[in-house]
């Protein structure tokens, strides 16, 4: 199995929400770096941040391009879903959210061990946010 080939069954682990799945594939040491915390996530910090997601959002990640060189896969994508519970202190609004999202992950011994995505958390909430009237 490739690198790209593991990336890719992470992410369809992810979008199935399979916690099992993904924590088997994080590296002993996984650290995940996003723009929301400012630090980096070990694995049980990054699962939580996975669980959050998947109680506020019903989605999906699409990879729109995979590329692999050596031990790194990136990834250019786009996360498209629904706003079903409360995130970053507002309710379930039942709203579209999409937001494009690039990340680079290392694979070593067949396992993410890093992981950096980039992508605009206040792009999703302004999307939740009812537009006030003029």
């Amino acid at each position: 199995m490739t690198n790209k080939d593991i990336v890719k069954k992470y992410f369809e682990s992810i979008n199935h929400n399979d916690f099992d799945a993904i924590r088997q594939q994080l590296a002993d040491d996984h650290l995940f770096y996003n723009p929301a915390t400012e630090q980096p996530l070990n694995t049980a910090g990054h699962l939580g941040m996975m669980e959050r997601r998947a109680a506020a959002f019903d989605g999906h990640y699409f990879l729109d391009q995979v590329l692999e060189e050596g031990n790194y896969v990136t990834i250019n994508g786009r996360w498209e879903g629904v706003h079903i519970g409360a995130f970053a202190g507002m309710p379930a609004t039942g709203k579209k959210v999409v937001f494009p999202w690039i990340d680079l992950l290392e694979v070593k011994d067949g396992k993410i061990a890093a992981e950096h995505i980039e992508f605009n958390p206040a792009s999703i909430v302004g999307q939740l946010k009812t537009p006030e009237k003029v």
